[in-house]
């Protein structure tokens, strides 16, 4: 899809240069919601506030829905805040891509063997072969079986936001609770 080009002017209105129309909060949601790309820009400095403006864009869906983020996720975010910007972009892989990240990381460790001369280079393919997930490095081996495990891992991963929020809610209970 496209990239839309936002103007936001010191009146705070953001103006789509590509519709040629001005836009809210929401129209920007439903932009990047329909596979779009969004670029935000101030009109009279041309800094860049996409950042700034996605973030906006999540408060806003929050105010109106609720529930869209575990406060959870919230206040790990601004913990990690502290953190290098490696840390975080390194934990927020993690998060969303964990075997990617887990794969990376086995081959990362296992080229520092074969460099250090611990692994010879059979060894280091039969190693790489054995624990490596194959349809992580190689997805278009097995499409079908890649695609039924991505649903297994959407689900898998909404079930544990399930039950992190229901942990959540039953520690707020707690801490609301009078103490005896």
């Amino acid at each position: 899809m496209a990239e839309i080009q936002i103007k936001r002017y010191n009146n705070r209105k953001l103006y789509d240069t590509v519709n040629r129309c001005y836009v809210t909060l929401e129209d920007i949601a439903d932009y990047i919601a329909n596979g779009n790309s969004v670029r935000v820009v101030d009109h009279e400095s041309g800094q860049d506030l996409t950042t700034m403006i996605l973030a906006q864009v999540i408060v806003d869906q929050e105010r109106r829905l609720g529930g869209l983020i575990p406060r959870a996720l919230l206040t790990r975010l601004i913990r990690i805040g502290e953190m290098r910007l490696e840390d975080l972009s390194e934990s927020l892989q993690a998060f969303l891509a964990p075997q990617e990240f887990v794969n990376r990381h086995i081959r990362l460790r296992l080229e520092r063997l074969r460099a250090r001369g611990d692994l010879s280079e059979e060894e280091f393919e039969r190693w790489l072969i054995s624990l490596l997930d194959p349809e992580i490095e190689n997805p278009e081996a097995r499409p079908e079986k890649a695609s039924l495990a991505s649903e297994k891992n959407n689900a898998e991963i909404d079930h544990l936001w399930r039950e992190l929020e229901a942990l959540e809610r039953a520690v707020d209970a707690l801490a609301r609770s009078p103490k005896a």
